[in-house]
């Protein structure tokens, strides 16, 4: 097949209907007016401990946002590069600083929403520094995010927001384990008018459930008690768990929840577990049509030269230490 026929191949819209009934399509991207809530999605922008500067992909992809013309960005987190006993207060700040300059004022500037979640790099918990200057810096910004909270009693650690049909939920999964008062704050959120009312809701959270690269492959780089958490989301009506810190992409899904695996676009993507395909960075758009909200659809680009990545070039399944995952499209 000529390279003019797989850039055409990796566009064409398929729909698949998978084992958790849900129906998810690979599309273009392109803006559907009124019919869906375009989710821009992107992760780990940092680049090494105390940089105060990033990737020029992060540029690239910023600038692409006029374009893409998103109704929502989330964050998988990482967003700056802390965690780190050697940086001090003056250091964090400015990589707070330099996030704003780089990152959230050009969104803000542009009134789209901009849904979060705290990374290891950000705010790890015992990295007292980090938490803090994440809480002032967050605090202080509250307004240009644009969000319409549900609930911001916890935030910038934990809160809940609404965007058309979808119901948010960002949690603290800065680290592998979730504190039981954050599961007890989401079961009253989950079980709100609001959360009840709405067609689809998104869980944002930093460490995944299962580890999907073999740099993240043991315990403390995912969810301490991965299949609990599932289980958990299952009970409490969550469609779909978006994470970053592993650094690749890989939609999958497992126990009737999609399980997005978000891409980097700072430094150091990863290759996935059992694949020879090169580690690509990657953002991702996913849309939410208002009516059928679980025939959701997305795509995702490499922000180099703004190609998709097929779904079909990446495995089946992934198997890690703590469980296994299928490709979002496959029984």
């Amino acid at each position: 097949m000529t390279t003019s026929n797989l850039i055409k191949a990796a566009f064409l819209v398929f729909s698949i209907t998978i084992i958790t009934a849900f129906k998810v399509q690979q599309n273009s991207g392109q803006p559907k007016p009124g019919k869906a809530l375009k989710i821009m999605v992107i992760s780990d922008l940092n680049a090494s401990y105390g940089a105060l500067s990033y990737s020029p992909d992060i540029r690239t992809v910023i600038d692409r946002i006029k374009t893409i013309k998103p109704d929502i960005i989330l964050c998988g987190g990482d967003m700056v590069a802390g965690q780190k006993a050697s940086l001090t207060e003056t250091r964090i700040d400015s990589m707070w600083t330099v996030f704003d300059q780089t990152v959230l004022k050009p969104i803000s500037d542009l009134k789209i929403p901009f849904g979060f979640t705290l990374g290891n790099h950000d705010a790890a918990p015992g990295f007292v520094k980090d938490r803090t200057a994440a809480k002032q810096f967050w605090d202080k910004h509250i307004g240009a995010t644009h969000l319409d909270f549900a609930d911001n009693t916890h935030y910038p650690f934990y809160f809940s927001y609404v965007s058309n049909n979808v119901f948010f939920v960002s949690w603290d999964a800065s680290s592998a384990k979730i504190k039981p008062e954050v599961l007890e704050w989401m079961k009253v959120q989950l079980k709100s008018k609001a959360a009840t009312n709405a067609g689809f809701r998104i869980l944002l959270g930093h460490l995944p459930l299962y580890a999907i690269v073999a740099d993240k492959n043991k315990p403390g780089e995912v969810n301490e008690n991965a299949d609990q958490s599932l289980n958990f989301f299952k009970d409490n009506n969550i469609d779909m768990y978006i994470s970053g810190h592993q650094h690749a992409y890989f939609p999958a899904h497992k126990n009737v929840v999609i399980l997005f695996n978000a891409d980097c676009i700072g430094n150091g993507p990863r290759p996935i577990l059992g694949h020879q395909e090169p580690a690509k960075k990657a953002y991702s758009i996913i849309e939410i049509p208002v009516k059928t909200p679980k025939n959701f659809s997305f795509n995702t680009f490499m922000p180099e030269n703004n190609m998709p990545i097929a779904l079909g070039s990446l495995p089946d399944s992934v198997t890690g230490f703590n469980g296994s995952i299928k490709r979002i499209d496959i029984r």
